[in-house]
């Protein structure tokens, strides 16, 4: 059996590496003393999948992992005991089967939802930022990487910008194996647009949902149906 199960990473959880975050969720599965599925060979450990790595520093109630089971768990039951068993910032938020056969989580999701919270933003200024970030045709951010930095044009992987209320943003961005936007890129190609905004800051980012996004009509699914 395999459950496909959503999970909220809050508080100082958020401050977790995303290998730390695999090592918590592990340690609280087998102290749930869950029938869990092993892999094969000197070192085995848990079959479990996860769709996407999340920056450290971010907090998110959308995180999904794909889970193995010897033998079928009620999917309410499997939630109960791991939550007993996890840190109080680490939450099993919901269980359902995965669907049989198919694409693994990693390969499936593509896109994500942010709440960003911003320091020091004016709400009328913050809208034409946005206005400006959508309307541009390039929106260069420098992104730091093992081989030093790089001009990065993150326009065309910034689906939708929305301005929520005083100080806050709703994001959709590419993630995934073709590549991630993180939030902060995002802030960062705010300023890019409107340099008035220099002082602001990402105070708070936390991811909502993760998506399968349709690349030609746009429409996303949510992983439960994947």
């Amino acid at each position: 059996m395999r459950l496909r199960i959503r999970l909220a990473k809050l508080g100082l959880a958020r401050f977790l590496s995303h290998l730390d975050f695999q090592r918590v969720v592990e340690r609280g599965l087998r102290r749930a003393e869950l029938p869990l599925a092993f892999t094969q060979g000197f070192n085995p450990h848990p079959r479990i999948s996860y769709a996407s790595a999340l920056a450290t520093g971010t907090s998110s109630e959308g995180e999904f992992i794909d889970v193995d089971l010897t033998e079928p768990v009620e999917p309410e039951a499997f939630v109960s005991r791991a939550n007993a068993a996890l840190p109080a910032d680490v939450r099993l938020l919901e269980a359902r089967p995965a669907p049989e056969g198919g694409e693994s989580l990693m390969a499936l999701v593509n896109a994500a939802e942010y709440r960003l919270t911003l320091q020091g933003a004016d709400e009328e200024a913050l809208r034409q930022a946005v206005a400006r970030f959508l309307e541009a045709e390039q929106v260069v951010v420098t992104r730091e990487g093992p081989a030093g930095s790089r001009s990065v044009d993150i326009r065309p992987h910034v689906y939708s910008l929305a301005v929520e209320g005083p100080g806050e943003l709703r994001a959709l961005v590419q993630t995934g194996s073709a590549g991630n936007v993180r939030p902060d890129e995002v802030v960062a190609g705010l300023i890019r647009c409107a340099p008035d905004l220099a002082g602001v800051e990402l105070a708070l980012a936390h991811r909502l949902m993760l998506y399968r996004r349709d690349p030609e009509t746009g429409i996303c699914a949510e992983p439960w149906s994947l």
